[in-house]
């Protein structure tokens, strides 16, 4: 299953991940409508089942007020767990920037793109703890 929104492309993995990436022609910096719109495609991709999320951190400008939206987000998004995968230097800033601000809740590691088998590979392993 597909969802598109203007800035992102959510795709739910057969192995309940939910893969999220940047649209490749999406070149504008995020909104707050943007990210209203981007979570409300993540609560459709999760719809209340025990699922993660990888997702692909760009090398865009993302402002304070929409990070914190996606930080007080997390909860509603429903996500057991969520990988950040970072393509250089520059979105692994943005990554760390927005650990420091999201709320205690599902855990989120870091990964580099390098990483991306271990970060399925921990996604796997918590979906698998979630369902218990």
């Amino acid at each position: 299953m597909e969802y598109r929104t203007q800035a992102l492309i959510v795709t739910v993995r057969p192995d309940d991940i939910v893969e999220i990436r940047e649209d490749p022609l999406w070149n504008k910096p995020d909104t707050l409508e943007v990210a209203q719109e981007n979570v409300a495609a993540m609560i459709k991709a999760i719809d209340g089942k025990k699922r993660a999320m990888i997702s692909y951190t760009p090398e865009t400008h993302t402002s304070k007020e929409v990070l914190k939206y996606y930080s007080s987000s997390e909860s509603t998004i429903g996500a057991v767990a969520t990988a950040l995968i970072s393509e250089s230097f520059g979105s692994k800033l943005m990554g760390n920037l927005f650990l420091k601000i999201v709320k205690k809740g599902s855990p989120v590691k870091i990964f580099s793109i390098k990483e991306e088998d271990k970060a399925i590979e921990w996604l796997l392993d918590c979906i698998e703890k979630a369902k218990g």
